[in-house]
């Protein structure tokens, strides 16, 4: 009896059978993606939370950005929200706390405000931000994540508990006005080819610059073009003389280089344009810019623009170069951070340029006459042969005549 007395007071001084609490981020989270300033109400990142044993009863949520010392330039407002009905939507009445602003020194956020998980039930918390205008977050990219074990703030910390013990990470957020790619054209030339000296509008590069459609939940925009630069590098120093010109079209549409009829031309470089036609050992950069660069319409978002480049050669020397634009030398208005490039490919090659200096063509047949004859066939000599045989004829019978004279 008094053992079993001593088991009952140790059973009294025992807690209840705890209320469990699933805390993990859902899987209709979004991919990375980029965003453009001055949006609003931009979803970030879900959760779900499940109660198992009992309903559970949440009194705060500590939510951590990374990169904290600059989401102060990047968030002027982050909420978090409770699907309370669970009819998966988020209405203001489901908003948890209050709305937090990063202060840039410290990485939490914490939204205080109760909300209830049922037993059995799973509900969906979401966090959304508004993006401000200031453009020294472009190019910076942001992540937002939970540690349950020390996040989640419980109202009954003796009868519930979190049993998830692993972070609960969003994908990134990455502050973008555009996002492009740099990609061949259909005309680009395949394989090598030969030019001739002198030639002009060789077909050196046919490249598309395509703005990306962004990827849910982002709102970006399209690039607006600032300068393009174009590379030549030849197989020697010397050979960049060759060189004496590069233009830049823009394509028709129909992917064939057609400069006189077709291509709209948009500016030419020659070796005098000094500070937009750089020589460095054996590589050449002409830069494409000012005024009629932009004036081109900007290339919305999910469109694209055709490019084509021109080269011309000049005499002496013989020359191989390659035609080439890299992601890197195609600028928006508004910088690299801002209008970014995807990293594949990292650039577009028109392929090997043999510049060279042409056979000398067949001489043409020797008249008839100096020399004796022609050098085209053996009629000529046919003649000549014909004539000598007449004269030794004559003679001999001159000479015959003579004889019977005597």
């Amino acid at each position: 009896m008094r053992a079993f007395l001593v088991v009952l007071v140790a059973l009294a001084g025992l807690p209840l059978a705890a209320n469990d609490l699933a805390f993990n981020l859902s899987g209709t989270t979004g991919p990375d993606f980029g965003n453009q300033l001055n949006d609003t109400e931009v979803e970030v990142a879900r959760f779900v939370v499940q109660g198992s044993g009992g309903a559970v009863q949440v009194d705060a949520v500590t939510v951590h950005v990374s990169n904290f010392a600059l989401a102060d330039e990047a968030f002027t407002g982050v909420r978090l929200f409770y699907d309370a009905n669970n009819n998966g939507s988020f209405e203001v009445s489901e908003q948890v706390g209050s709305d937090q602003v990063p202060s840039g020194v410290a990485d939490d956020l914490t939204f205080t405000g109760s909300f209830t998980v049922p037993n059995g039930g799973i509900r969906t918390l979401q966090l959304r931000v508004d993006i401000g205008m200031n453009a020294t977050a472009y190019g910076q990219a942001y992540d937002f994540s939970v540690d349950p074990q020390t996040d989640v703030v419980l109202n009954d910390t003796i009868n519930d508990q979190v049993t998830t013990m692993t972070v609960a990470t969003s994908n990134s957020i990455t502050i973008r006005h555009s996002e492009n790619q740099l990609v061949p054209g259909t005309g680009n030339p395949s394989s090598p080819r030969t030019a001739s000296h002198n030639s002009s509008n060789f077909p050196g590069l046919h490249f598309v610059i395509s703005s990306l459609n962004p990827t849910a939940p982002g709102q970006l925009q399209g690039i607006d073009l600032s300068s393009i630069t174009i590379s030549i590098t030849c197989a020697a120093a010397g050979e960049t003389a060759t060189i004496t010109g590069l233009t830049l079209w823009q394509d028709d549409g129909d992917s064939a280089f057609e400069p006189s009829s077709g291509e709209v031309l948009i500016q030419s470089r020659t070796p005098a344009d000094v500070s937009k036609w750089i020589i460095s050992t054996n590589v050449i950069n002409v830069t494409f810019d000012g005024t009629v660069i932009q004036n081109l319409a900007d290339i919305p978002s999910g469109l694209t623009r055709t490019f084509w480049v021109g080269i011309n050669f000049g005499g002496d020397p013989d020359a191989t170069c390659e035609v080439l634009v890299s992601r890197t030398g195609i600028l928006g208005a508004l910088g690299a951070d801002a209008d970014f490039f995807v990293g594949t490919p990292n650039s577009v090659s028109g392929n090997v340029i043999s510049v060279v200096t042409p056979p000398p063509a067949p001489k043409g047949a020797e008249p008839p006459g100096e020399g004796g004859c022609s050098s085209t066939d053996g009629t000529g000599r046919f003649w000549w042969l014909l004539a000598a045989a007449a004269v030794f004829v004559t003679i001999g019978r001159n000479c015959l005549r003579k004889l019977r004279v005597t």
